[in-house]
């Protein structure tokens, strides 16, 4: 080959290099290439179709019970798994839990010279249920019961806890709802002694489950009086829930029906005209047990309780036959929030009024 020609050759090598390397460099750098490059990084994969093409069906968030569990020391209580539908706005519900009179004694005798007035006026204005009822005796299987759709097995006064089983309040923390359970004469939160002046443990159904004592937040505190209650719930860090037992003087234990009424008067007046109840409220006022051995649904046993709900859709509503017991009571509050619900509250026929919630 001359060496014209191979100058030639060279060159036309050299100058296709210079072209190759050009347009991949233009490539590289062209908006569109980058582009590309990041919407294939970021495009989500696609399941793959089941085998038949469909869908597969999902569970009914609305929990279905056919048995109801015994509330019996050896049985095992029941959990649904699947939540009801969640509220449409955020629920306010407030516990009061009084104690051992029944219905009798306090909501059954109203009218003139009863020992209740503000009570009787509160279930005129609002709602009653004339049919509701403690699950069993003592005191504190109630309280058990009403906290966690089942007794743990609890069948005296002076259950000590230590229950791992799940109950509302360890409910509300997992799903991030603020609550407070108040305890009128606890010593200090959280505070786990038999008794305290005019406190008592078996009055308190929270501070008997570990999903409630640390290294969890503590969410049970001293009664704050009821002035400072209603700056609490009026404050920006207000609880969502509310639970209050009054001390052994205020909740009829001890004291006097109408020492209680007068109690209730003093420290509910302002929560029903606070803004806490103004913005979807309800209060519950109920009692742990009756005085005789009554009940209904197919296993409660602990006596005619009164069961008064207040709330704007209680209103005007008056006495209800409806028929029902702590199981029952659960279930509504469990409903409220969105909750699973929890043992024998996963069970109808132990009652629901959340109709008349909020």
């Amino acid at each position: 080959m001359s060496p014209a020609r191979l100058r030639a050759g060279v060159a036309g090598t050299a100058v296709a290099a210079l072209v190759l390397a050009a347009g991949v460099t233009l490539l590289l750098t062209h908006p569109g290439a980058k582009a590309h490059r990041r919407e294939a990084r970021i495009s989500p994969t696609v399941p793959e179709s089941s085998p038949s093409g469909t869908p597969t069906p999902q569970l009914s968030p609305t929990p279905t019970a056919t048995t109801k569990p015994t509330p019996s020391p050896t049985a095992t209580p029941s959990v649904s798994l699947a939540p009801t539908a969640a509220p449409t706005a955020s629920p306010h519900i407030m516990v009061i839990m009084e104690e051992n009179q029944g219905y009798a004694a306090t909501l059954g005798s109203c009218g003139s010279g009863s020992p209740d007035p503000y009570l009787c006026s509160l279930a005129s204005q609002y709602a009653s249920a004339t049919a509701w009822y403690g699950v069993t005796h003592p005191s504190q299987p109630n309280y058990v019961a009403i906290d966690s759709g089942w007794t743990q097995g609890c069948t005296t006064d002076s259950c000590v806890g230590g229950y791992t089983a799940t109950d509302l309040g360890g409910q509300l923390s997992s799903a991030h709802i603020p609550w407070t359970a108040y305890m009128e004469d606890m010593p200090s939160p959280c505070y786990t002694g038999d008794s305290s002046g005019n406190y008592v443990r078996k009055h308190n159904p929270f501070i008997v489950f570990q999903d409630n004592l640390p290294p969890s937040p503590c969410h049970i505190q001293p009664y704050p009086g009821a002035a400072n209650l209603v700056a609490a719930l009026d404050s920006s860090s207000a609880p969502a829930f509310v639970w209050i037992t009054p001390n052994l003087n205020d909740d009829m234990h001890n004291g006097t029906i109408q020492m209680a009424d007068q109690w209730l008067q003093t420290n509910l007046a302002g929560v029903l005209t606070s803004a806490w109840f103004q913005d979807n409220g309800t209060v519950i006022i109920t009692m742990d047990e009756g005085t005789d051995d009554s009940g209904c649904c197919g296993g409660a046993a602990g006596g005619q309780v009164p069961m008064v709900v207040i709330s704007s859709k209680a209103r005007g509503r008056g006495a209800l036959p409806a028929a029902g017991d702590h199981y029952g009571t659960l279930r509504s509050i469990e409903e409220a929030y969105g909750l699973a619900l929890l043992g024998a509250a996963a069970n109808s026929a132990n009652g629901d009024f959340s109709t008349l919630m909020g």
